[in-house]
Protein backbone atom coordinates (compact mmCIF):
# COMPACT_ATOMS: atom_id res chain seq x y z
CA UNK A 1 0.00 0.00 0.00
CA UNK A 2 0.62 3.66 -0.74
CA UNK A 3 2.49 6.08 2.10
CA UNK A 4 -0.04 8.30 2.93
CA UNK A 5 -2.29 10.25 5.60
CA UNK A 6 -5.62 9.07 6.24
CA UNK A 7 -7.72 11.77 4.29
CA UNK A 8 -5.86 10.86 1.15
CA UNK A 9 -6.09 6.53 1.65
CA UNK A 10 -9.18 5.51 -0.40
CA UNK A 11 -11.77 3.37 0.58
CA UNK A 12 -10.00 0.12 0.90
CA UNK A 13 -6.82 1.23 2.10
CA UNK A 14 -9.14 3.09 5.13
CA UNK A 15 -10.51 -0.62 5.64
CA UNK A 16 -6.77 -2.16 5.36
CA UNK A 17 -5.76 0.45 8.08
CA UNK A 18 -8.28 0.23 10.52
CA UNK A 19 -7.49 -3.32 10.42
CA UNK A 20 -3.22 -3.19 10.67
CA UNK A 21 -4.35 -0.52 13.87
CA UNK A 22 -6.91 -3.06 15.22
CA UNK A 23 -4.36 -5.88 14.93
CA UNK A 24 -1.77 -3.29 16.08
CA UNK A 25 -3.68 -2.79 19.41
CA UNK A 26 -3.88 -5.93 20.45
CA UNK A 27 -0.29 -6.54 20.59
CA UNK A 28 0.92 -3.42 21.63
CA UNK A 29 -0.72 -3.18 24.66
CA UNK A 30 0.30 -0.53 27.60
CA UNK A 31 2.17 -1.88 31.41
CA UNK A 32 2.49 1.13 33.94
CA UNK A 33 5.07 -0.32 36.70
CA UNK A 34 5.05 1.99 39.82
CA UNK A 35 7.85 4.90 38.93
CA UNK A 36 8.77 3.46 35.32
CA UNK A 37 8.01 4.98 32.16
CA UNK A 38 5.22 3.19 30.49
CA UNK A 39 5.87 0.36 28.21
CA UNK A 40 5.18 -2.85 25.98
CA UNK A 41 3.50 -5.86 27.30
CA UNK A 42 5.34 -8.71 26.44
CA UNK A 43 7.81 -8.89 22.76
CA UNK A 44 5.39 -8.24 20.06
CA UNK A 45 6.26 -10.16 16.48
CA UNK A 46 8.29 -7.77 14.48
CA UNK A 47 10.26 -6.72 17.75
CA UNK A 48 13.11 -9.40 17.86
CA UNK A 49 16.85 -8.40 17.21
CA UNK A 50 17.74 -9.30 13.59
CA UNK A 51 19.50 -12.35 13.06
CA UNK A 52 22.82 -10.64 12.64
CA UNK A 53 22.48 -8.88 15.97
CA UNK A 54 21.75 -11.59 17.77
CA UNK A 55 25.05 -13.47 16.62
CA UNK A 56 27.32 -10.84 17.25
CA UNK A 57 26.13 -10.59 21.01
CA UNK A 58 26.02 -14.62 21.34
CA UNK A 59 29.63 -13.96 20.22
CA UNK A 60 30.24 -10.97 22.31
CA UNK A 61 28.89 -13.25 25.10
CA UNK A 62 31.43 -16.26 24.23
CA UNK A 63 34.56 -14.14 23.87
CA UNK A 64 33.49 -12.73 27.46
CA UNK A 65 33.81 -16.75 29.36
CA UNK A 66 36.84 -17.36 27.60
CA UNK A 67 38.41 -14.12 28.97
CA UNK A 68 37.30 -14.94 32.21
CA UNK A 69 38.28 -18.55 32.39
CA UNK A 70 41.71 -17.23 30.72
CA UNK A 71 41.77 -14.26 33.68
CA UNK A 72 40.68 -17.06 36.62
CA UNK A 73 44.05 -19.20 35.34
CA UNK A 74 46.44 -15.40 35.30
CA UNK A 75 45.27 -14.96 38.72
CA UNK A 76 46.38 -17.63 40.54
CA UNK A 77 50.09 -16.60 39.34
CA UNK A 78 49.37 -12.46 39.83
CA UNK A 79 49.69 -10.78 43.29
CA UNK A 80 46.31 -8.84 44.35
CA UNK A 81 47.31 -5.88 45.47
CA UNK A 82 48.68 -3.81 42.75
CA UNK A 83 46.56 -1.12 40.05
CA UNK A 84 48.67 -3.24 37.55
CA UNK A 85 47.52 -6.69 38.77
CA UNK A 86 44.04 -5.74 36.61
CA UNK A 87 45.73 -6.51 33.44
CA UNK A 88 45.44 -10.28 34.39
CA UNK A 89 41.67 -9.28 33.05
CA UNK A 90 42.55 -8.93 29.57
CA UNK A 91 43.64 -12.32 28.27
CA UNK A 92 42.07 -11.61 24.94
CA UNK A 93 40.57 -8.28 25.00
CA UNK A 94 42.28 -4.76 24.49
CA UNK A 95 43.14 -2.89 27.81
CA UNK A 96 40.89 0.13 27.35
CA UNK A 97 43.56 3.47 26.29
CA UNK A 98 42.11 4.83 29.72
CA UNK A 99 44.48 2.79 31.72
CA UNK A 100 47.51 4.81 30.70
CA UNK A 101 46.16 8.01 32.10
CA UNK A 102 42.98 7.85 34.24
CA UNK A 103 45.60 8.52 37.50
CA UNK A 104 45.74 12.03 36.00
CA UNK A 105 43.09 15.06 37.15
CA UNK A 106 43.06 16.25 33.44
CA UNK A 107 41.61 13.11 32.32
CA UNK A 108 39.23 13.02 35.16
CA UNK A 109 38.20 16.69 34.21
CA UNK A 110 38.39 15.55 30.31
CA UNK A 111 35.66 12.80 31.41
CA UNK A 112 32.77 14.99 32.32
CA UNK A 113 32.88 16.63 29.34
CA UNK A 114 34.26 13.47 27.00
CA UNK A 115 33.53 10.75 29.00
CA UNK A 116 30.03 8.76 28.92
CA UNK A 117 28.23 10.77 30.97
CA UNK A 118 28.56 14.38 29.83
CA UNK A 119 25.07 15.01 30.79
CA UNK A 120 25.62 16.13 34.33
CA UNK A 121 28.31 18.92 34.98
CA UNK A 122 26.85 22.39 35.37
CA UNK A 123 27.93 25.65 35.25
CA UNK A 124 28.58 26.91 39.18
CA UNK A 125 26.84 30.42 40.00
CA UNK A 126 27.36 29.98 43.95
CA UNK A 127 29.11 27.77 46.47
CA UNK A 128 26.09 25.46 47.75
CA UNK A 129 25.84 25.37 51.64
CA UNK A 130 25.92 22.10 51.63
CA UNK A 131 29.35 21.97 50.56
CA UNK A 132 31.33 24.20 52.09
CA UNK A 133 34.59 24.83 49.99
CA UNK A 134 36.57 27.85 51.10
CA UNK A 135 40.05 29.62 49.30
CA UNK A 136 41.87 28.21 52.11
CA UNK A 137 40.90 24.47 50.23
CA UNK A 138 41.75 25.68 47.09
CA UNK A 139 44.82 27.64 47.75
CA UNK A 140 47.45 26.59 45.94
CA UNK A 141 45.79 25.03 43.63
CA UNK A 142 44.62 27.90 41.89
CA UNK A 143 46.56 31.07 40.86
CA UNK A 144 46.94 33.45 44.00
CA UNK A 145 44.76 36.07 42.63
CA UNK A 146 41.55 33.40 41.97
CA UNK A 147 39.27 33.63 45.10
CA UNK A 148 36.46 31.28 44.75
CA UNK A 149 34.25 34.82 44.06
CA UNK A 150 36.49 36.06 41.44
CA UNK A 151 36.30 32.44 39.63
CA UNK A 152 32.31 32.50 40.28
CA UNK A 153 32.27 36.09 38.34
CA UNK A 154 34.37 34.64 35.62
CA UNK A 155 32.23 32.17 35.00
CA UNK A 156 35.09 29.63 35.84
CA UNK A 157 33.45 27.13 38.23
CA UNK A 158 31.61 23.86 37.80
CA UNK A 159 29.55 21.60 39.74
CA UNK A 160 28.96 17.90 39.40
CA UNK A 161 26.45 17.01 42.15
CA UNK A 162 24.95 13.58 42.01
CA UNK A 163 22.11 14.38 44.79
CA UNK A 164 19.84 12.26 43.12
CA UNK A 165 21.46 8.98 44.77
CA UNK A 166 21.42 10.40 48.45
CA UNK A 167 19.96 8.20 50.61
CA UNK A 168 20.03 4.51 48.40
CA UNK A 169 21.18 1.96 49.98
CA UNK A 170 24.04 -0.18 49.03
CA UNK A 171 24.12 -4.10 49.54
CA UNK A 172 25.72 -5.71 52.09
CA UNK A 173 30.05 -5.40 51.63
CA UNK A 174 29.50 -2.47 49.14
CA UNK A 175 29.70 1.24 49.71
CA UNK A 176 28.45 4.33 47.29
CA UNK A 177 28.21 7.97 48.55
CA UNK A 178 26.59 11.07 46.52
CA UNK A 179 29.61 13.07 45.92
CA UNK A 180 29.61 16.56 45.47
CA UNK A 181 32.60 17.80 43.09
CA UNK A 182 33.84 21.37 41.93
CA UNK A 183 35.97 21.76 39.00
CA UNK A 184 37.64 24.98 37.57
CA UNK A 185 38.28 26.20 33.97
CA UNK A 186 42.34 26.30 34.68
CA UNK A 187 44.51 29.43 32.07
CA UNK A 188 45.06 27.23 29.28
CA UNK A 189 40.94 26.29 28.97
CA UNK A 190 41.18 22.46 30.64
CA UNK A 191 38.11 21.44 33.25
CA UNK A 192 40.28 20.51 36.66
CA UNK A 193 39.25 19.03 39.88
CA UNK A 194 39.57 21.43 43.09
CA UNK A 195 37.33 19.62 45.51
CA UNK A 196 35.57 16.87 46.23
CA UNK A 197 32.95 16.23 48.99
CA UNK A 198 31.44 12.49 49.63
CA UNK A 199 28.04 13.12 50.33
CA UNK A 200 25.74 15.62 50.18
CA UNK A 201 26.16 17.66 53.92
CA UNK A 202 29.26 18.25 55.70
CA UNK A 203 27.64 16.03 58.67
CA UNK A 204 27.86 12.88 56.05
CA UNK A 205 31.18 13.98 54.94
CA UNK A 206 32.99 16.23 57.25
CA UNK A 207 36.52 15.86 55.13
CA UNK A 208 36.71 17.97 51.67
CA UNK A 209 39.39 16.51 49.85
CA UNK A 210 41.38 18.72 47.52
CA UNK A 211 44.71 17.44 44.29
CA UNK A 212 46.85 18.67 47.73
CA UNK A 213 45.50 15.64 49.18
CA UNK A 214 48.09 12.05 49.15
CA UNK A 215 48.18 10.47 46.31
CA UNK A 216 45.97 7.45 46.90
CA UNK A 217 43.91 9.50 49.58
CA UNK A 218 42.96 11.59 46.80
CA UNK A 219 42.69 8.58 44.01
CA UNK A 220 40.44 6.99 46.84
CA UNK A 221 38.01 9.77 46.68
CA UNK A 222 38.05 10.10 43.11
CA UNK A 223 37.36 6.68 42.74
CA UNK A 224 34.17 7.11 45.03
CA UNK A 225 33.40 10.01 42.66
CA UNK A 226 33.72 7.49 39.16
CA UNK A 227 31.53 4.67 41.12
CA UNK A 228 28.97 6.95 41.68
CA UNK A 229 29.01 8.52 38.04
CA UNK A 230 29.38 4.75 36.61
CA UNK A 231 25.71 4.07 38.45
CA UNK A 232 24.44 7.69 37.60
CA UNK A 233 25.36 6.98 34.14
CA UNK A 234 24.00 3.45 33.71
CA UNK A 235 20.96 4.11 35.51
CA UNK A 236 19.90 7.46 34.26
CA UNK A 237 21.68 8.84 31.96
CA UNK A 238 21.49 5.62 29.52
CA UNK A 239 18.72 3.13 30.79
CA UNK A 240 16.05 5.55 32.18
CA UNK A 241 16.58 8.73 29.55
CA UNK A 242 16.91 6.71 26.42
CA UNK A 243 15.73 3.12 26.67
CA UNK A 244 12.94 3.41 28.84
CA UNK A 245 11.51 6.95 27.83
CA UNK A 246 12.07 6.13 23.99
CA UNK A 247 10.26 3.06 24.03
CA UNK A 248 6.90 4.90 25.11
CA UNK A 249 6.92 6.75 21.99
CA UNK A 250 7.17 3.84 19.98
CA UNK A 251 4.62 1.97 21.70
CA UNK A 252 2.10 4.83 21.00
CA UNK A 253 3.43 5.04 17.29
CA UNK A 254 2.30 1.05 16.78
CA UNK A 255 -1.15 1.70 18.63
CA UNK A 256 -1.85 5.06 16.42
CA UNK A 257 -0.06 4.94 13.08
CA UNK A 258 -0.69 1.50 10.45
CA UNK A 259 2.26 0.66 8.87
CA UNK A 260 1.35 3.33 5.67
CA UNK A 261 1.43 6.34 7.60
CA UNK A 262 4.43 8.16 7.03
CA UNK A 263 5.31 9.07 10.73
CA UNK A 264 5.11 5.01 10.86
CA UNK A 265 7.77 4.44 8.13
CA UNK A 266 9.35 7.65 9.33
CA UNK A 267 10.13 6.41 13.27
CA UNK A 268 10.19 2.49 12.44
CA UNK A 269 14.34 2.39 11.42
CA UNK A 270 14.68 4.71 14.55
CA UNK A 271 13.09 1.84 17.32
CA UNK A 272 14.74 -1.18 15.93
CA UNK A 273 15.01 -3.76 18.27
CA UNK A 274 14.27 -1.25 21.20
CA UNK A 275 11.21 -2.95 22.64
CA UNK A 276 13.24 -6.25 22.57
CA UNK A 277 16.65 -4.62 24.13
CA UNK A 278 14.67 -3.21 27.06
CA UNK A 279 12.69 -6.37 27.60
CA UNK A 280 15.73 -8.30 27.81
CA UNK A 281 17.06 -4.96 30.47
CA UNK A 282 13.91 -5.73 32.31
CA UNK A 283 13.93 -9.29 32.97
CA UNK A 284 17.87 -10.16 33.01
CA UNK A 285 20.22 -7.06 33.14
CA UNK A 286 18.46 -5.39 35.87
CA UNK A 287 16.53 -8.12 37.66
CA UNK A 288 17.87 -9.81 41.02
CA UNK A 289 20.98 -11.66 40.61
CA UNK A 290 21.57 -9.88 36.97
CA UNK A 291 24.37 -8.23 35.34
CA UNK A 292 23.41 -5.09 37.16
CA UNK A 293 22.83 -6.64 40.52
CA UNK A 294 26.22 -7.63 41.05
CA UNK A 295 28.76 -5.03 39.57
CA UNK A 296 26.81 -1.76 40.99
CA UNK A 297 27.07 -1.01 44.29
CA UNK A 298 22.80 -0.48 45.15
CA UNK A 299 22.60 -3.63 42.94
CA UNK A 300 18.59 -4.16 40.98
CA UNK A 301 16.37 -3.22 43.95
CA UNK A 302 18.56 0.34 44.36
CA UNK A 303 18.85 0.90 40.17
CA UNK A 304 15.19 0.44 40.00
CA UNK A 305 14.20 3.07 42.94
CA UNK A 306 16.76 5.39 41.02
CA UNK A 307 14.93 4.72 37.57
CA UNK A 308 11.77 5.90 39.43
CA UNK A 309 13.10 8.99 40.90
CA UNK A 310 14.72 10.22 37.74
CA UNK A 311 11.38 9.34 35.48
CA UNK A 312 9.59 11.46 38.52
CA UNK A 313 11.70 14.38 37.59
CA UNK A 314 12.32 13.57 33.55
CA UNK A 315 10.22 16.09 31.46
CA UNK A 316 9.90 15.40 27.23
CA UNK A 317 10.94 19.27 26.96
CA UNK A 318 14.08 18.78 28.97
CA UNK A 319 15.38 16.31 25.91
CA UNK A 320 16.02 18.89 23.80
CA UNK A 321 19.52 19.57 23.75
CA UNK A 322 19.75 23.11 23.20
CA UNK A 323 16.96 23.66 26.48
CA UNK A 324 19.31 20.42 28.81
CA UNK A 325 22.72 22.83 27.72
CA UNK A 326 21.16 26.22 28.64
CA UNK A 327 19.86 24.72 31.78
CA UNK A 328 23.03 23.83 33.00
CA UNK A 329 24.51 27.25 31.87
CA UNK A 330 27.33 25.42 29.04
CA UNK A 331 25.55 26.01 25.41
CA UNK A 332 28.41 28.81 25.27
CA UNK A 333 31.29 27.95 23.74
CA UNK A 334 33.12 30.36 25.47
CA UNK A 335 32.00 29.45 29.31
CA UNK A 336 33.39 26.09 28.60
CA UNK A 337 35.62 25.26 25.78
CA UNK A 338 36.56 21.83 24.84
CA UNK A 339 33.21 20.38 25.36
CA UNK A 340 33.00 17.87 22.36
CA UNK A 341 29.59 16.38 22.98
CA UNK A 342 28.41 19.84 23.40
CA UNK A 343 29.61 21.06 19.94
CA UNK A 344 29.09 17.71 17.98
CA UNK A 345 25.02 17.02 19.64
CA UNK A 346 24.16 20.82 18.85
CA UNK A 347 25.81 20.19 15.03
CA UNK A 348 23.53 16.84 14.80
CA UNK A 349 20.39 18.33 16.08
CA UNK A 350 20.38 20.95 13.65
CA UNK A 351 21.11 18.14 10.47
CA UNK A 352 18.26 16.45 12.31
CA UNK A 353 15.72 18.64 12.68
CA UNK A 354 16.77 20.00 9.31
CA UNK A 355 15.85 16.23 8.02
CA UNK A 356 12.91 16.00 9.93
CA UNK A 357 11.47 19.29 8.39
CA UNK A 358 12.20 18.66 4.92
CA UNK A 359 10.28 14.69 5.06
CA UNK A 360 7.41 15.86 7.51
CA UNK A 361 6.81 19.05 4.67
CA UNK A 362 5.80 16.42 2.20
CA UNK A 363 2.47 15.68 4.49
CA UNK A 364 1.82 18.17 6.19
CA UNK A 365 2.23 21.45 4.46
CA UNK A 366 0.30 23.99 6.69
CA UNK A 367 -0.90 23.94 10.70
CA UNK A 368 -4.42 22.94 9.68
CA UNK A 369 -3.42 19.37 7.88
CA UNK A 370 -1.75 18.63 11.06
CA UNK A 371 -5.51 19.32 12.61
CA UNK A 372 -7.19 16.54 10.50
CA UNK A 373 -4.95 13.66 11.08
CA UNK A 374 -6.55 11.22 12.79
CA UNK A 375 -4.10 9.03 13.44
CA UNK A 376 -1.55 11.57 14.17
CA UNK A 377 -3.91 13.31 16.93
CA UNK A 378 -4.67 10.06 18.03
CA UNK A 379 -0.54 9.13 18.65
CA UNK A 380 -0.72 12.48 20.67
CA UNK A 381 -3.59 11.54 23.11
CA UNK A 382 -1.86 7.73 23.57
CA UNK A 383 1.21 9.54 24.67
CA UNK A 384 -0.36 12.13 27.16
CA UNK A 385 -3.03 10.04 28.54
CA UNK A 386 -2.66 8.34 31.72
CA UNK A 387 -4.20 5.21 30.34
CA UNK A 388 -1.17 5.38 27.22
CA UNK A 389 2.20 6.96 27.99
CA UNK A 390 1.94 9.23 30.23
CA UNK A 391 4.71 11.62 29.07
CA UNK A 392 5.31 15.26 30.55
CA UNK A 393 6.21 18.44 28.63
CA UNK A 394 4.87 17.47 25.34
CA UNK A 395 4.23 20.82 23.21
CA UNK A 396 0.10 19.36 22.85
CA UNK A 397 -2.67 20.59 24.01
CA UNK A 398 -5.84 19.61 25.81
CA UNK A 399 -5.96 15.49 25.72
CA UNK A 400 -3.03 15.02 23.74
CA UNK A 401 -3.94 17.01 20.68
CA UNK A 402 -1.12 18.39 18.28
CA UNK A 403 -2.26 21.85 16.76
CA UNK A 404 0.64 22.97 15.03
CA UNK A 405 3.67 21.92 12.86
CA UNK A 406 5.74 23.01 14.83
CA UNK A 407 4.92 20.87 17.80
CA UNK A 408 5.32 17.85 15.79
CA UNK A 409 8.45 18.92 14.78
CA UNK A 410 10.03 19.40 17.77
CA UNK A 411 8.38 16.31 18.47
CA UNK A 412 9.76 13.95 15.82
CA UNK A 413 12.85 15.42 15.86
CA UNK A 414 13.64 15.21 19.65
CA UNK A 415 12.29 11.66 19.47
CA UNK A 416 15.08 10.75 16.65
CA UNK A 417 17.99 12.56 18.57
CA UNK A 418 17.52 10.83 21.96
CA UNK A 419 17.80 7.25 19.92
CA UNK A 420 20.37 8.02 17.90
CA UNK A 421 22.53 10.83 18.96
CA UNK A 422 21.62 11.18 22.54
CA UNK A 423 22.14 7.15 23.23
CA UNK A 424 25.25 6.99 21.33
CA UNK A 425 27.14 9.25 23.65
CA UNK A 426 26.09 8.11 26.59
CA UNK A 427 26.91 4.54 25.13
CA UNK A 428 29.43 3.99 22.73
CA UNK A 429 32.37 4.56 25.25
CA UNK A 430 31.32 2.50 27.77
CA UNK A 431 33.93 0.06 27.63
CA UNK A 432 36.70 2.85 26.64
CA UNK A 433 35.64 4.30 30.38
CA UNK A 434 34.32 1.70 32.50
CA UNK A 435 36.47 -1.39 31.41
CA UNK A 436 39.49 -0.71 33.48
CA UNK A 437 38.06 -0.81 36.92
CA UNK A 438 40.25 1.31 38.66
CA UNK A 439 39.15 3.96 36.40
CA UNK A 440 35.19 3.37 36.80
CA UNK A 441 34.61 0.81 39.59
CA UNK A 442 31.01 -0.58 39.78
CA UNK A 443 31.06 -0.13 43.32
CA UNK A 444 33.88 0.75 45.92
CA UNK A 445 33.96 -2.35 49.04
CA UNK A 446 35.81 -0.22 51.71
CA UNK A 447 34.12 2.75 53.56
CA UNK A 448 34.59 6.01 51.86
CA UNK A 449 37.68 7.91 53.58
CA UNK A 450 36.85 10.63 56.22
CA UNK A 451 40.02 12.08 56.85
CA UNK A 452 43.18 13.44 55.07
CA UNK A 453 45.60 10.16 56.30
CA UNK A 454 47.53 8.90 53.85
CA UNK A 455 46.37 5.54 51.86
CA UNK A 456 48.78 3.63 50.01
CA UNK A 457 48.28 1.48 46.59
CA UNK A 458 47.58 -1.81 48.60
CA UNK A 459 44.30 0.70 50.06
CA UNK A 460 43.15 1.32 47.07
CA UNK A 461 43.13 -1.79 45.42
CA UNK A 462 41.30 -3.68 48.10
CA UNK A 463 38.01 -0.78 47.69
CA UNK A 464 38.11 -2.31 44.22
CA UNK A 465 35.62 -4.35 42.93
CA UNK A 466 36.76 -8.26 43.47
CA UNK A 467 37.16 -11.18 40.06
CA UNK A 468 33.53 -12.23 40.19
CA UNK A 469 32.30 -8.44 39.91
CA UNK A 470 35.26 -7.68 37.47
CA UNK A 471 34.31 -10.08 34.97
CA UNK A 472 30.90 -9.03 35.45
CA UNK A 473 31.87 -5.24 34.36
CA UNK A 474 33.84 -6.07 32.16
CA UNK A 475 31.54 -8.85 29.68
CA UNK A 476 28.78 -6.23 30.77
CA UNK A 477 30.19 -2.99 29.42
CA UNK A 478 31.90 -4.85 26.26
CA UNK A 479 28.85 -6.49 24.91
CA UNK A 480 26.72 -2.50 25.48
CA UNK A 481 29.59 -0.77 22.97
CA UNK A 482 29.31 -3.28 20.50
CA UNK A 483 30.07 -1.09 17.45
CA UNK A 484 26.86 -0.01 15.22
CA UNK A 485 25.83 -2.89 12.16
CA UNK A 486 23.76 0.22 11.15
CA UNK A 487 24.63 3.56 11.20
CA UNK A 488 22.39 7.26 11.37
CA UNK A 489 21.38 7.86 7.89
CA UNK A 490 21.75 4.26 6.63
CA UNK A 491 17.79 2.59 6.00
CA UNK A 492 16.32 -0.25 4.61
CA UNK A 493 15.57 -0.39 0.49
CA UNK A 494 11.63 -0.16 1.39
CA UNK A 495 12.46 3.55 3.07
CA UNK A 496 10.16 5.82 1.49
CA UNK A 497 10.41 3.73 -1.51
CA UNK A 498 8.90 5.60 -4.67
CA UNK A 499 8.72 9.20 -2.52
CA UNK A 500 11.09 10.97 -5.25
CA UNK A 501 10.82 14.23 -2.48
CA UNK A 502 12.03 11.74 0.85
CA UNK A 503 14.55 10.18 -1.25
CA UNK A 504 16.10 13.73 -1.88
CA UNK A 505 15.67 14.82 1.46
CA UNK A 506 17.47 11.55 2.67
CA UNK A 507 20.08 12.49 0.37
CA UNK A 508 21.17 15.93 1.71
CA UNK A 509 20.87 14.61 4.96
CA UNK A 510 23.39 12.14 4.44
CA UNK A 511 25.15 14.68 2.40
CA UNK A 512 25.22 16.92 5.86
CA UNK A 513 26.22 13.76 8.26
CA UNK A 514 29.44 13.39 5.71
CA UNK A 515 30.27 16.98 6.61
CA UNK A 516 29.91 17.04 9.86
CA UNK A 517 31.75 13.85 10.33
CA UNK A 518 34.59 15.31 8.40
CA UNK A 519 34.46 18.64 10.65
CA UNK A 520 34.75 15.89 13.76
CA UNK A 521 37.63 13.80 12.21
CA UNK A 522 39.65 17.15 11.23
CA UNK A 523 38.85 18.26 14.88
CA UNK A 524 39.80 15.26 16.48
CA UNK A 525 43.30 15.37 14.94
CA UNK A 526 44.08 18.43 16.91
CA UNK A 527 43.63 16.93 20.38
CA UNK A 528 45.22 14.15 22.75
CA UNK A 529 42.13 11.97 22.95
CA UNK A 530 39.57 12.14 19.86
CA UNK A 531 36.07 12.38 21.24
CA UNK A 532 34.66 9.41 18.64
CA UNK A 533 31.45 8.87 19.92
CA UNK A 534 29.48 10.93 18.15
CA UNK A 535 31.14 10.38 14.79
CA UNK A 536 28.19 9.97 12.21
CA UNK A 537 29.63 6.37 10.79
CA UNK A 538 29.38 6.11 14.90
CA UNK A 539 26.06 6.47 15.89
CA UNK A 540 23.69 3.74 15.76
CA UNK A 541 20.42 4.55 13.76
CA UNK A 542 17.75 2.82 16.71
CA UNK A 543 18.83 1.93 20.28
CA UNK A 544 19.41 -1.65 19.51
CA UNK A 545 21.41 -1.45 16.16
Amino acid sequence: MRICLPDSANVLEKAERDRYLFAQQQEYTWVHAPGRPAFCKGLPPGEAFTKTKSAYMAMDFVESVADMALATVIRLFKHNDTVASFKRYYPLRNIPAVASRWMADEEFGRQRLDGINPVLIKLATEIPEKFPVTDEDISGIVPEYATLEHLLAEQRLFLLDYEILHGLQPLLGRFCVAPICLFWKNDFGQLMPLAIQLGQSPAEAPVIFTPKDEKWTWLMARAFVQSADGTYHEVVAHLTRTHLAMETFWVAACRAFPPHHPLHVLLKPHFTGTVEINYEARNSLIAPGGPIDETIAIGAEGSLTLVGLEYERWTFANTNPVTDLENRGLLSEEVLPGYHYRDDALKLFSAIKQYVNDLLRLYYPDDETVQKDSELQAWGRELASKEGGRIKGLPVGKNGSIGTFDALHAIVAQVIFVCTVEHSAVNNGQYAQLGWIPNTPGAMYLPPPTDHSPRNEANFVYALPGAHSVGQQLALVHLLSMKTLTPLGMYPPDFFSGVMPARNAIDRFRANLDDIGREIQQRNEGIDVPYVYLEPWCIGRSIAV
